[in-house]
């Protein structure tokens, strides 16, 4: 059994593997909350993989680094430790400074300069789209975060990216998703769109050349090398990245470790259905290598932390300390 921990109301992602709708075999696939597993005194026999890092509050990141050391103190096998993990903006300035990313980050309360532009604005704790278009000067930066503020945006957790993309061709720009699973690297699909930040992908714009490279470069796990440093440098052991290709090296944007899997949908495209069995294939065997098997509950020995969460619920404040 594997068993994904996520912030409440994100489970979504895995219930494809958890309803049977992924399109080939896993393990027995189970979704807890954070607040669910905190307060639970024996658990599921499992593997259990800790998600949605971004999400919690920094109290909620200690309760959920206090719940891992608890479930592999208790002999269970557990994934991305919370207290190792690099969110967003720790990851990209980690990735900047192994000189695998070429680009940095700032947090926009600190009224950054950045080095190169043009820059954009999000949020550091979602997956959406960024807050700006393009901004290409220092003096727009300024003026866009003070924009922000006059309308009624907070800058604490809005971050300034530079941008670092490059088209993929005639007209199209990319990104590329890649798992990890355990030890496991999997390449696994191209997303391809008219605009600099492709975010889903457009399927009508998968032309033949697309469809081919995107087989060869899941076939052969092209990227498999890069990533795993990638990963390695994020400290995260599941999760899918979304990288490109610019200038001829891979860079990454981000690391999400509860991505959205997918119901199997048979691609209409035959070489893409091909590609899509390949990478389902893969990943169905990267989750069974890190099963567990054997059945039964394990007891949980609480940490003093885990005792304060039994009187508190995730959401609210923290407890005071004693």
């Amino acid at each position: 059994m594997i068993v994904f921990v996520t912030s409440r109301g994100h489970e979504y992602t895995v219930a494809s593997m958890r309803d049977g709708k992924f399109g080939f075999p896993t393990p027995d696939v189970r979704v807890v909350n954070y607040e669910q597993l905190s307060r639970a005194r024996r658990v599921p026999r499992a593997t259990y993989i800790f998600t949605d890092f971004e999400r919690l509050s920094p109290w909620e990141l200690r309760v959920a680094a206090d719940l891992f050391r608890a479930l592999s103190d208790a002999g269970l096998c557990c994934l991305n430790d919370p207290a190792r993990a690099k969110c967003r903006v720790e990851l990209l300035r980690a990735l900047h400074g192994e000189g695998i990313n070429p680009f940095d980050v700032y947090r926009a309360e600190e009224r950054p300069r950045p080095e190169r532009f043009p820059v954009f604005l999000r949020f550091e704790s979602d997956h959406a789209s960024p807050l700006t278009e393009l901004i290409d000067t220092q003096q727009e930066l300024d003026r866009a975060l003070e924009a922000l503020r006059d309308g009624g945006t907070p800058l604490r957790g809005v971050i300034v990216v530079e941008q670092c993309a490059e088209p993929y061709a005639q007209g199209l720009w990319h990104k590329w998703g890649t798992f990890r699973v355990g030890q496991a690297i999997s390449v696994d699909h191209i997303s391809v769109d008219n605009k600099w930040l492709v975010k889903y992908g457009d399927w009508d714009k998968l032309s033949d050349e697309v469809v081919a490279d995107e087989h060869d470069a899941v076939a052969t796990n092209r990227f498999e090398v890069d990533m795993r440093r990638a990963f390695d440098v994020a400290g995260i052991d599941f999760g899918r990245a979304d990288h490109a290709m610019v200038r001829g090296r891979t860079i990454i944007y981000e690391i999400n470790t509860n991505p959205n899997i997918g119901r199997y949908v048979p691609d209409p495209k035959p070489l893409r259905l091909r590609t899509q069995t390949i990478a389902r294939e893969r990943l169905a065997r990267a989750l069974e290598a890190i099963d567990t098997n054997g059945g039964g509950r394990v007891a949980i020995e609480p940490t003093p932390l885990l005792r304060k969460c039994r009187r508190w619920r995730f959401g609210l404040l923290p407890p005071k300390r004693s």
